[in-house]
């Protein structure tokens, strides 16, 4: 059955987060563990079925506004339901769908690059989804972004995301959400259909860089923190200690291609040297994890079920990987909620107010003990990093910058500049987060304090606030100056 996104029935919102690589870039293209998570900088899609018998997509912020004819699009899902059977398990075919996309949409006659790519994305997923629905209506999609592009923080994954949710919902390939995601009261899917939504997006994320190692793709749909390693299991880290970052974007674009190859180079120079970094890079990632992934002990031998929920995520990322070996993260099915006012909203009873006094204290002091070994191993992957030579002067600058508060960031992503971050220490006092603020941007960086290991895909059941007004600005788009 069809989804009801008229005009008249409010349509449909869906958003999905960012993502940083923690630790472990890099090392993760020779075999070893990176550590990711969600950020909340994130991409929104607002979805309607029209009446006028054509397809929309608009990208006000990439400059993008495209029509097509529904009638064009069902006469090829046609053809392919006649020459190609359905796989049902898998994603549409990218060596099938790709050239009849690139044909239909007429990308190539009048944008380029990051645009071009959006464009092509789009009608990838809505081939493979008229391939299997091929009575699906005519859509008006409009997509915004709070995640800038080209700085490492996954907005690939997460416009890709957000499309394929859309699509797949509109057309009933998947139901509708039925699980309380937020305080908001916004909705998310079940495990078995998040796994649909991360196998398509990684699909059209391929068809953006070439090749996608699954990994954006995975935090965006099921947000939280993953641990991933090639060849394993993408696996999700339970009850994360209450951590703050602080995101930096250097506004140097980066060429990953570029930095992958000056490590692959460094690596034939010195093989030994390289492959020990990639050691040590790899132990920094379990140690991070280890840190983060914290197995949950039921309190006092048992307790009401009713004051546990799943945090910081839906549970382990599906997928056909080969099952990971890293026993100490199997994840725990549920996670105490540490903020009574969550667990008032989930319907958990309420905590003898001594106790919570002094599990609160307790639980400080542990989150400022995480905060400095963490804050450590920034800074010696950081300088890991550095060594395998995909450092940048104006990463420099921001960490010797941050480096005088105590506060030791990395390059998060490719390097050879994009974007920095660093963990805050907790209670760290708003006068100095505004200081610290003030003297990025006196440098001409871009700062945001986004929470880390938030929610991943959503349906948001008001409209969100991108939507409410018209933008004019056909230029890339910079995120508000400010998340806290």
């Amino acid at each position: 059955m069809h989804r009801n996104t008229t005009s008249q029935h409010g349509g449909l919102f869906v958003s999905a987060p960012g993502k940083i690589i923690l630790f472990g870039e890099h090392a993760v293209v020779y075999g070893r563990t990176a550590i990711a998570g969600s950020i909340d900088l994130r991409t929104y899609v607002s979805l309607y079925t029209s009446a006028d018998g054509r397809i929309y997509l608009s990208l006000p912020d990439l400059g993008v506004e495209k029509t097509w004819m529904l009638k064009d699009l069902l006469k090829a899902a046609d053809r392919l339901a006649a020459e190609y059977p359905i796989e049902e398990d898998q994603p549409p075919s990218l060596e099938i769908l790709v050239p009849i996309a690139r044909k239909l949409s007429g990308s190539c006659e009048d944008q380029c690059g990051v645009q071009h790519l959006a464009i092509l994305a789009f009608w990838y997923l809505l081939l493979g989804v008229a391939h299997r629905k091929r009575d699906l209506l005519a859509v008006k999609a409009t997509v915004r972004f709070k995640l800038p592009s080209c700085v490492g923080l996954g907005s690939s994954g997460a416009y890709c995301v957000c499309i394929a949710t859309s699509l797949l919902q509109t057309a009933g390939l998947i139901p509708p959400p039925s699980i309380v995601a937020d305080e908001q009261g916004n909705l998310t899917w079940e495990e078995d259909h998040l796994d649909i939504i991360r196998k398509w997006a990684t699909a059209a994320e391929s068809l953006i860089h070439g090749r996608a190692s699954g990994l954006d793709a995975a935090v965006c749909t099921f947000g939280g923190v993953a641990s991933f390693k090639p060849g394993h299991r993408i696996e999700h880290l339970k009850n994360l200690p209450d951590l703050r970052v602080i995101l930096v974007n250097s506004k140097v674009e980066r060429n990953t291609a570029r930095m992958v190859q000056t490590v692959k180079e460094r690596l034939k120079k010195f093989p030994e040297v390289v492959d020990a970094m990639f050691g040590s890079i790899d132990a920094i990632s379990l140690d991070a994890a280890k840190i983060l992934h914290r197995p949950l002990l039921e309190e006092n031998g048992g307790g009401d079920t009713g004051s546990t929920v799943q945090e910081n995520g839906l549970g382990p990322f599906g997928g056909n990987m080969v099952e990971q070996d890293h026993h100490s993260l199997q994840p725990t099915r549920t996670a105490s909620v540490r903020s009574s006012s969550l667990s008032s909203y989930v319907g958990g009873g309420k905590r003898n107010s001594s106790a919570s006094v002094i599990s609160a204290t307790s639980e400080k002091g542990e989150n400022v003990d995480t905060f400095s070994k963490l804050n450590d191993l920034c800074r010696i992957n950081n300088q890991l990093l550095i060594a395998l030579g995909v450092g940048h002067p104006k990463v420099d600058l921001i960490c010797t910058t941050l480096a005088r508060y105590g506060i030791h960031p990395k390059m998060t992503g490719a390097g050879g500049g994009g974007s920095v971050f660093a963990f805050l220490k907790p209670n760290t006092p708003q006068t100095l987060l505004d200081m610290i603020d003030g003297e990025l941007r006196s440098h001409g960086f871009e700062v945001w304090q986004p929470p880390l290991g938030g929610p991943g895909v959503v349906e948001h059941q008001t409209r969100p606030e991108l939507f409410q007004t018209p933008v004019s600005s056909t230029q890339c788009s910079t995120p508000a100056s400010k998340h806290k």
